[in-house]
């Protein structure tokens, strides 16, 4: 079973609806704003998190994250770099990219040589409006059992920016249950960590965009 969920919202898509009947030409930045207006259309995104579940159940108890991710960029999302300090992906690996208007799902695991804390991170390569490569990090950690509460970490750099994992991994740690990034290129990303032993992790990533201009309003 594939771990993408929904269709892929392009320009053709957007072409098609009625209320962009005014505008000559649709770009990213329109798919963006309705890859957000559809981020729960036909339930996908309870698709997503049911299949994470069922890999939960088939895994057993433990400590786990449920990682959701949702490409509101306007664009197609590649599979980065990434680091399991600690932990493991449990079953099908995150997909090598996945479509604007898309989410994808998957559960990482404690590893056998690290049972009592996960710590890991995701990059997800995009472009802005622009053409300029932007770099979207997911992360993520439940610690050590009384440690520190569980955290969440995103951040925006530009192509290959995420080289020094260590200020990663510490900016990780210091985080909260809720991260909001935003970049000086339009895009923005915004994750949350719920849940504590069995933790859902839920990340948007997004090209910045403005409510659809009224074409009957008068200037």
């Amino acid at each position: 079973m594939s771990n993408t969920f929904g269709l892929a919202i392009t320009a053709d898509t957007v072409r098609a609806m009625g209320r962009y009947d005014h505008k000559d030409t649709i770009d990213q930045v329109d798919c963006a704003r309705e890859a957000m207006r559809l981020i729960h259309a036909e339930d996908k995104n309870l698709d997503a998190l049911a299949y994470a579940w069922d890999l939960k159940g088939a895994y057993g108890n433990g400590k786990t994250s449920i990682v959701l991710v949702y490409n509101a960029t306007g664009d197609r999302v590649t599979l980065g770099d990434g680091r399991d300090w600690s932990g493991r992906i449990y079953g099908r690996q995150p997909p090598r990219d996945f479509q604007n208007g898309q989410w994808i799902a998957f559960l990482h695991v404690r590893s056998p040589s690290n049972p009592n804390e996960l710590q890991a991170a995701r990059v997800f390569r995009g472009r802005n409006v622009d053409g300029r490569p932007r770099e979207f990090l997911v992360a993520w950690a439940i610690p050590l059992q009384g440690s520190q509460n569980n955290s969440a970490y995103t951040e925006i750099r530009d192509a290959n920016g995420f080289a020094g994992w260590t200020n990663v991994r510490n900016n990780l740690l210091r985080a909260k249950l809720i991260t909001r990034a935003n970049d000086s290129h339009k895009c923005a990303s915004t994750i949350s960590m719920g849940g504590y032993w069995t933790a859902e992790c839920i990340a948007v990533l997004q090209h910045q965009f403005e409510p659809l201009p009224d074409p009957y309003s008068r200037t």
